[in-house]
C-alpha cells in the first residue's frame, strides 16, 4: 500500500499497527487497513479496534462498517456497507463498496486497498463498484481500478474503465497505465 495522504505511513498485513495521524491511537491484529482522510481509519474483518474520525470511540468485531464523517457512527454485521458522507444518499446491495468523495472511503473483502482522500482512491479486485465523486456516474466490472481524485487518474490492466473525475472522458481496454491530470 501506499499512503500518500497527509504523510500517513503504509500498513500492510501488520500484526501490530499504530495509527499516528492526528493522534489516533493504535490498532492491532489487522489483516488489512485503510487510512482515511483526517485520521479516520477503516478496517474490516478485525477483532480489535476501529478508529472513527473526530470521535475515537472503538467498535469491535465488525465485518462491515459505516463511516459518517464528522460524527461517525458504526454499522455492525451488514453484508453491504453504506457510506453516508455529508448527507450523501446510502448505497445498498453492492458486492463491493461505493466510494464517495470528501474523505468517505471503505470497503470490505479487499486483499489490499488504499483509500487516500484528496489524492487518490484506488480499489482492487472489485466485481462491481461505483465511484460517486461529485455526482459522477458509476463504473462497473473493473478488475483493477484506481480513481485518483483532485490530482491524477490512473488505470492499469483494466478490461473496461471509466475515469469520471471532474468530467474526464472514459478510457477503456488499457493494459498499461494512463495518467489523467487536471
Amino acid at each position: 500500500m501506499e499512503f500518500l495522504q497527509h504523510g500517513v505511513s503504509p500498513a500492510r498485513s501488520f500484526s501490530s499497527m499504530e495509527f499516528l495521524q492526528h493522534g489516533v491511537s493504535p490498532a492491532r491484529s489487522f489483516s488489512n487497513t485503510e487510512f482515511l482522510q483526517h485520521g479516520v481509519s477503516y478496517t474490516q474483518s478485525f477483532s480489535s479496534t476501529e478508529f472513527l474520525q473526530h470521535e475515537d470511540s472503538p467498535s469491535r468485531r465488525f465485518y462491515s462498517t459505516e463511516f459518517l464523517k464528522h460524527g461517525v457512527s458504526s454499522a455492525r454485521s451488514s453484508s453491504n456497507t453504506e457510506f453516508l458522507q455529508h448527507e450523501v444518499a446510502p448505497t445498498r446491495s453492492f458486492s463491493n463498496a461505493e466510494f464517495l468523495q470528501h474523505g468517505v472511503s471503505p470497503t470490505r473483502s479487499f486483499s489490499n486497498t488504499e483509500f487516500l482522500q484528496h489524492i487518490f482512491s484506488p480499489a482492487w479486485s472489485f466485481s462491481s463498484t461505483e465511484f460517486l465523486q461529485h455526482g459522477v456516474s458509476p463504473a462497473r466490472r473493473f478488475s483493477i481500478k484506481e480513481i485518483l481524485q483532485h490530482r491524477v487518474s490512473q488505470a492499469r490492466s483494466f478490461s473496461s474503465t471509466e475515469f469520471l473525475q471532474h468530467g474526464v472522458s472514459p478510457t477503456r481496454s488499457f493494459s498499461s497505465t494512463e495518467f489523467l491530470k487536471q
